[in-house]
């Protein structure tokens, strides 16, 4: 296995291999599905809480929540051994179990750590 791949083994035998080094690209686009979960918000003032929570709170289908995990999943994978070729469609079709697994992993590594933090 490379040097830049760590492989997640998986409780019924098979292995997820994911990118444990955030490179350049992977960032932007984690930092994009950030900005994506308010993209059906349409008009919110983010300086404004309550103006926020209003919209989300009429509009819960505004948030998509899972486009960080997406985002994961689809910059971090590098292989696997499943058939299909790697996509959010075949990701989507992977059991809960597994794909939590590998979840757990990338949250650990792919978490942005701020500045306020660093420092202490």
């Amino acid at each position: 296995m490379p040097e830049h791949t760590e492989r997640v083994e998986l409780p019924d035998g098979a292995w997820w291999e994911i990118c444990p080094v955030i490179t350049r690209g992977m960032r932007k686009a984690f930092r994009r599905a950030g900005l994506q979960i308010l993209a059906r918000a349409d008009g919110v003032d983010l300086s404004n809480p309550g103006a926020f929570k209003k919209v989300i709170m009429a509009n819960p289908g505004a948030l998509d929540l899972d486009a960080i995990d997406d985002a994961y999943l689809l910059y971090g994978t590098m292989s696997w051994s499943y058939p299909e070729p790697i996509s959010l469609e075949a990701i989507d079709k992977l059991p809960e179990k597994d794909v939590a697994v590998v979840l757990d992993r990338m949250r650990e590594l792919y978490a942005e750590v701020t500045e306020e933090a660093r420092k202490n």
